[in-house]
């Protein structure tokens, strides 16, 4: 049995704030493969780790994060919401997760698809030239559900690996290999309510890889491993990987 990739949605975010460093730190003592999390730009254009266009659901900020300059966002409680004891937690820049690269795990950076720069700099250089002046291109892959973000990403430097995000309602009847292809990407993301045979057959015929967010229990994880698709994004790794474990024995 082919074991997928286990990715760690917004780090180990069951266990600890999404997005967050001690998230990230708990994927990879679960052993996680890759680490997924999300990009926004604050009013200075420095690419942020977070998820929400607000910052009211997961911090004591208010307002829209593109309002407020970095170095606010970085003063911003950003874990207590989950619980006290993450009251140390703070917005991370995206330059300041990168040293985690240092181990085995790979990054899977999400820019959220309405992010936009205030400069002559477009949202997708901004985050891309991060990575780069960080030296780990090579450990990265860059994902949206905005697909012209991702066209311009490997229009940027094709060697970068780069996905499309599936959405079921501007991506209706449109396959996942022409959503590919389209994009000049090399893997297909889409939840565990949209995969089925058609879908991978589809997207593994064409030569493109597949992974599938949302899954929770040990039953969608033995689907995900009838379907044979090649990565889980998963709040809970831990769990996942000891599903996996169990079900190969």
């Amino acid at each position: 049995m082919k074991r997928p990739l286990i990715i760690a949605h917004r780090g180990f975010s069951d266990e600890a704030p999404e997005n967050s460093m001690a998230a990230f730190q708990k994927a990879i003592e679960a052993k996680s493969d890759m680490i997924e999390l999300d990009v926004r730009l604050s009013a200075d254009n420095v690419p942020m780790v977070f998820h929400d266009r607000r910052l009211q659901r997961t911090s004591d900020g208010n307002g829209a994060i593109n309002e407020k300059h970095s170095r606010q966002l970085t003063e911003i409680d950003n874990g207590s919401w989950f619980s006290p004891k993450f009251n140390r937690e703070r917005i991370p820049l995206l330059k300041d997760v990168f040293p985690i690269l240092k181990k085995d795990v790979r990054m899977n950076i999400e820019i959220k698809p309405d992010v936009v720069s205030t400069n002559d700099v477009s949202a997708v250089e901004l985050v891309v030239n991060e990575a780069e002046k960080a030296k780990v291109l090579s450990k990265v892959l860059f994902t949206s559900f905005n697909h012209q973000m991702i066209k311009e990403i490997s229009e940027i430097d094709e060697s970068i690996t780069t996905g499309v995000i599936y959405n079921p309602i501007t991506h209706f009847r449109k396959s996942p290999s022409t959503l590919v292809k389209n994009s000049k990407a090399k893997i297909f993301v889409c939840s565990k309510f949209q995969i089925n045979g058609d879908v991978v057959a589809d997207t593994h015929d064409a030569g493109y890889v597949l992974y599938v967010y949302g899954a929770k229990t040990g039953r969608d994880v033995q689907r995900m491993l009838d379907l044979n698709v090649d990565g889980l994004i998963c709040n809970n790794p831990r769990f996942v990987r000891e599903t996996i474990e169990l079900l190969a024995q």
